[in-house]
């Protein structure tokens, strides 16, 4: 305590985390942007903000693809105009190829399309095989699911799986998946599913068909207020309650970011909030790049 009339005590400094900013950070990796969707300006944001490489899955369109050719035209231009559109920001951009369900017409020309990507997943480019969905749980669906799972076995090629907004309708998809998996001969160490949540997360772990995933993705950006929202993102908060009940292993963070209203520096703003909210630098290396590099087997990841 001070003396009456006597100077004020000097305020204790405000610190941030030791880490928390400064030269040596990690380089990031979002492994999971939807930015052919978007204007290119977003790669600059990306870029300014830490990211180095990202991946573009073939999601979809929202267009139903009537033909094999259809569908080769959509992943030809995520090979060689996307991958152009980010070079030009400093982004080296990776894709992943698949036949969405939600693009589906039909089961020919599905199959036509899975055809498609089948003759390009050599490609050098090409880091996986996604995003593959169940939309309505069809015939059609399963068939065109468990084929390209079937591809993916032989080729070697990791999956990225795409989850339906509504919890219902993901749980109602988890054992179907569950099953395509099995069938397909695929290891399940070789598929990862996106856009969980802690909610998510929790019914992925407890199903039982899914013991050994290759990784679990989750989309984060702080939270926003906004008017069209395609997807709600997970807070830094609720990745460190995560992280508090199991652990970094095979978490890999991404923005997801999609053609609504969604931010491109969602991955760079939370892991500096992580940083600042005393997560040790291994475990946000982890996150935000070293178990996403591997799961991919991008050819530069950090030692």
């Amino acid at each position: 305590m001070r003396e009456p009339g006597g100077p004020e005590a000097p305020a204790a400094p405000l610190l941030a985390p030791r880490g928390a900013h400064g030269p040596g950070l990690v380089p990031l990796f979002d492994h999971h942007i939807h930015s052919d969707l978007r204007n290119a300006d977003d790669y600059e944001l990306m870029a300014v903000s830490g990211i180095t490489t990202a991946l573009v899955p073939c999601s979809s369109s929202h267009e139903r693809r009537t033909s094999g050719d259809a569908f080769a035209a959509r992943f030809d231009r995520l090979i060689e105009v996307e991958t152009r559109r980010a070079a030009a920001y400093g982004i080296d951009l990776y894709v992943g190829l698949a036949v969405h369900a939600a693009d589906m017409s039909d089961l020919r020309s599905a199959l036509e399309g899975v055809d498609e990507l089948h003759k390009r997943l050599g490609h050098p480019r090409v880091k996986a095989l996604g995003e593959v969905s169940l939309r309505h749980r069809t015939t059609d669906e399963v068939t065109v699911l468990e084929r390209q799972l079937s591809l993916a076995a032989q080729t070697g090629t990791p999956v990225m799986v795409e989850t339906p907004p509504p919890l219902e309708a993901f749980g109602a998809m988890l054992s179907p998946l569950a099953r395509a998996i099995e069938r397909s001969g695929v290891d399940v160490g070789r598929v990862a599913v996106m856009d969980l949540d802690e909610h998510k997360l929790g019914l992925v772990l407890d199903h039982g068909g899914f013991d050994g995933l290759g990784g679990y993705g989750l989309a984060v950006s702080p939270g926003a207020d906004a008017l069209f929202a395609v997807r709600q993102k997970v807070t830094h908060r609720e990745v460190m309650s995560i992280l508090d009940s199991r652990g970094p292993d095979r978490l890999m963070l991404n923005t997801g970011f999609h053609f609504g209203s969604a931010d491109p520096l969602g991955l760079g703003k939370t892991v500096h909030r992580l940083r600042l909210g005393g997560v040790p630098e291994q475990t946000v290396r982890a996150l935000a790049h070293g178990n996403a590099a591997e799961f991919f087997d991008i050819p530069h990841r950090l030692r």
